[in-house]
């Protein structure tokens, strides 16, 4: 029988001898080796051959006697021996056929719960590749701006899902990277039902006919408090620049106020300089707080919400209804770069300088409110 080990070893000269002298007491055969480098030290791929009988257990208690530790055994296939960029070009031809497979890709490809360093830097590779192939698919055709069009805007319900799933399948890459931060090459109709009527907030789409051109989000985020609301906006490519994204953001603005949010606050890559000019365009006391390559500005909807907002301990901004995800993701080790269904991480969260009319160092001014 096949079983792939994962283990580090300890941290010795002839530690890797010490485990395949133990391995080959008991008649185990080593197929495989593959040694990743991590912060903590060494961590070895072992793809081995057992007799009848050898179970789980059994291996992660031999590798235990060899000095290793943090063991993950699990049986596998005989796939497992080809050598790694082999497999990993295989996994981008079938991408190629269909690239929204990336998940399943992934899974295949690593297997295991916890990544190495390395295998976080391949998942964000392959990510990206799935992104761009999906981007030089058809495109399909939607409403154009022309004469005397303008967008319907109202609350979205599920029955809105298949028209948001088609919206973002014409949006552009570099769109829906904005909105979701990271790529995102397929909106599946499940994530996109909740999208459309996340739990304890809304969403507003903008509609032209039958199709959805448009839509902003508003989600509670928990960890800051019970009435904070995180908002996003994504407006069709065609569309973009005609001030559709304001009319959004204010109207699913005033939506959280009346379900009983005090602020809501919005995440902006410093690049995105559109989206600050929108959140700017609404004319509210707000705030900006930035942590590496990522701004939040936060938007007060209440006389007191403000006062307290960068006095809350610092959260990590993970995945929640605002923010979709094809499938839970394994936690990444701190300072490692985001795959396909993780964002980035906000940590350590310090507010910019309180000084009325101050620009923050990315140039997004808060024209003079706190």
């Amino acid at each position: 029988m096949l079983w792939k080990i994962r283990t580090e070893l300890a941290d010795r000269p002839g530690a890797l001898a010490e485990l395949a002298a133990r391995c080959g007491a008991d008649d185990i055969n080593i197929l495989h080796l593959e040694v990743f480098t991590s912060e903590s030290g060494a961590v070895d791929e072992l793809v081995v051959s057992t007799g009848v009988g050898w179970t789980a257990d059994d291996l992660t208690a031999l590798v235990a006697e060899a000095g290793c530790g943090r063991t993950t055994v699990r049986p596998c296939q005989a796939d497992v021996l080809h050598d790694a960029p082999t497999r990993y070009l295989r996994a981008v031809l079938r991408m190629i056929d269909d690239p929204v497979s990336v998940d399943d890709e992934l899974g295949n490809l690593q297997g295991f719960d916890e990544y190495t360093p390395a295998e976080w830097a391949r998942a964000d590779v392959l990510v990206e590749i799935a992104g761009r192939l999906a981007e030089r698919l058809d495109t399909p055709e939607g409403p154009r701006p022309g004469s005397g069009v303008v967008p319907e805007l109202r609350i979205a319900t599920v029955e809105d899902a298949d028209a948001v799933v088609a919206m973002h399948e014409r949006c552009s890459y570099e769109s829906r990277t904005r909105r979701y931060h990271v790529p995102m090459p397929k909106l599946t109709s499940r994530t996109a039902r909740h999208l459309s009527a996340p739990a304890g907030g809304v969403s507003i789409v903008a509609c032209v006919d039958n199709a959805v051109i448009g839509m902003a989000t508003a989600a509670p985020w928990e960890e800051l408090g019970s009435t904070t609301m995180e908002v996003a906006v994504l407006v069709e490519d065609g569309w973009q620049g005609q001030g559709l994204g304001l009319r959004l953001l204010r109207q699913v603005v005033g939506e959280a106020r009346a379900l009983g949010a005090d602020r809501v606050v919005c995440m902006v890559q410093p690049e995105n300089h559109a989206m600050l000019r929108t959140l700017e365009r609404l004319r509210m006391r707000s705030r900006v707080i930035r942590d590496g390559d990522s701004l939040m500005v936060s938007v007060a909807l209440t006389d007191r919400s403000l006062s307290h907002a960068v006095d809350r301990p610092p959260v990590e901004y993970r995945l929640n209804r605002a923010t979709p995800s094809h499938r839970s993701q394994p936690a990444r080790p701190a300072g490692q770069p985001a795959r396909e269904h993780a964002l980035a991480a906000l940590s350590a969260l310090q507010p910019i300088s309180d000084r009325a009319g101050a620009a923050d160092p990315d140039g997004a001014d808060r024209g003079g409110r706190p």
